[in-house]
């Protein structure tokens, strides 16, 4: 050790001992400092990666650096009209535009549609037509009124910062009307006091959820939205489904102790305080929730862990039942329940008859809910509605949609349509905010989804404060990418479609902020 220090010594008095030895002192500095700026340069390197654009007859590199927006190319092509870039070759999974770049290279595809060679004009959508129109983002937000109605996709070069007690009323069971041949009611429970009570305001999964645009004779429109409880799903679901719920109600209430009640979302079957089993139903499935802990489930019954779900974290095995087989399975999956409850077995046996009804009739019943808007934001009510359409109002069906537990952004395009989605925004609930100058930023749901839990609200400070989104952003926007598997209540300045449709499709809120 010694020797090396007297050799490290002996060679640093050389190079400062002559003019040799200043120039060999100089080279040294030079050295290190080129060696400094390559493993500086290889830092950068490391933080930036290929974005690869496949045009399908050429392709485009691109070196991004991380979690950096992108304004993504709209090209045009003799014969073709550009459609979107996607993901995957298959063209299923959709990439939004502004793209924000992540921790890892990626290759889009660029989709092509066929068009006549007479067609000189194309006619574009919303979203293609904000592609041929692009706007600068850097501007100081200062709202002072509402932005117009009409749905815009904002494509621009985004250079700034993209990231991504109240104790609730105590549910009411649903009374059936008396004299509903074999339909005796559902027996009342009392639940767990630390179990937070259903709000059939919120949509759960299996909800079906059917959408219509109302236009009245002077020409304005109206958005309606019918929100089906349980009993109204069974009602109409097929006949094949209802003799499954027979059969499986039939089941559930032969464990001794179990009881059962009816919500406006479930049927819930408990023994004692506890939860036992929830059982949904939908035009062709129904859907068991089972008190089981999921990691003790065998996997050939292709379940799903739904546990960090508010609404069945006591019963977080989520099982579909959509035939022999299925149903087979679920009595496995209940007699497993039974034995950690232990409990003992009766037989009991009832056939309810479940005749169909139509939804006029369930909307008299209160088995469905109407929510309906006009599009200046107006509440309407049922009666005003009716007497709009006695008045020889057009009633246009738009697609209706389930409520699952996850869907991406190819999904979502899939399962409900623009239309639907414009008609989403004109319900949405609204916050008040004043008016602030600052940036304008984006941030994905899949970011979103990463970073809140089931259930929470996010909203502008709360990005902040997770660091998703610039300090001194004013608003932001929602776009959709990636997955969403959580029910978010999100407030927002704007949304893409694609976003609200897949905060739609998970049970979530759409609110947007309203500058004063």
């Amino acid at each position: 050790m010694l020797n090396t220090f007297a050799m490290l010594a002996s060679f640093w008095d050389k190079l400062t001992g002559d003019s040799t030895g200043i120039t060999l002192m100089v080279l040294f500095i030079v050295g290190a400092a080129a060696l400094v700026a390559v493993i500086v340069t290889l830092v950068l390197l490391s933080l930036r990666h290929t974005l690869l654009l496949d045009y399908g007859d050429k392709k485009e590199k691109f070196s991004v650096a991380n979690y950096k927006a992108v304004d993504l190319p709209a090209p045009s092509r003799e014969g073709a009209k550009f459609a979107g870039w996607f993901y995957d070759a298959q063209f299923t999974h959709a990439a939004e535009s502004p793209f924000q770049m992540g921790k890892e290279s990626v290759t889009l595809y660029a989709k092509w549609e066929q068009t006549p060679q007479e067609e000189s004009v194309l006619k574009e959508d919303d979203r293609a037509q904000e592609e041929k129109d692009p706007e600068t983002e850097e501007e100081m937000i200062a709202e002072s009124a509402p932005q117009p109605e009409k749905e815009r996709e904002e494509t621009v070069f985004a250079e700034e910062t993209l990231a991504e007690s109240t104790e609730p009323a105590r549910e009411e069971a649903v009374q059936e009307p008396a004299g509903a041949e074999g339909e005796p009611a559902a027996q009342i429970f009392e639940e767990d006091a630390d179990e937070e009570a259903e709000n059939d305001e919120e949509a759960g999964e299996g909800d079906e959820i059917d959408n219509a645009l109302v236009t009245l004779v002077t020409g304005g429109k109206v958005f309606v939205q019918y929100r089906r409880s349980f009993r109204a799903r069974l009602i109409q679901a097929d006949d094949e489904m209802k003799g499954y719920y027979n059969l499986l109600r039939n089941e559930l209430l032969s464990y001794v102790g179990i009881k059962e009640r009816e919500s406006w979302n479930y049927d819930s079957f408990n023994v004692g305080r506890r939860q036992f089993a929830k059982v949904n139903a939908n035009t062709k499935s129904l859907i068991l929730y089972l008190a089981l802990e999921p990691e003790s489930v065998d996997e050939k019954y292709r379940f799903r862990d739904v546990s960090e779900k508010r609404r069945y974290k006591n019963v977080p095995v989520r099982y579909k039942i959509t035939g022999a087989r299925s149903f087979k399975y679920a009595l496995e999956l209940i007699e497993q329940a039974a034995a950690k409850f232990e409990l003992d077995f009766a037989r009991y046996g009832e056939d309810l008859v479940i005749p169909y009804e139509d939804r006029e009739t369930l909307i008299k019943k209160r088995l469905i809910k109407v929510y309906a808007k006009r599009e200046t934001g107006e509440t309407v009510t049922e009666e005003q509605l009716e007497t709009y359409i006695a008045e020889g109002a057009k009633v246009e069906k738009l697609s209706a949609y389930t409520v699952t537990d996850q869907v991406n952004v190819g999904e979502a395009e899939t399962l409900i349509s623009d239309a639907t989605a414009k008609q989403l925004i004109a319900l949405a609930g609204e916050r008040s905010e004043r008016a602030a100058q600052g940036k304008r930023t984006y941030v994905n749901l899949d970011t979103i989804s990463e970073h809140f839990r089931e259930d929470e609200t996010v909203d502008l400070a709360s990005l902040k404060e997770r660091g998703l989104v610039d300090k001194k952003a004013a608003a932001y926007k929602v776009l959709a990418r990636g997955s969403l598997n959580k029910s978010l209540t999100i407030v927002a300045n704007d949304f893409s479609l694609p976003a609200v449709k897949m905060i739609a499709l998970t049970g979530g809120r759409v609110v947007k902020v309203r500058k004063e």
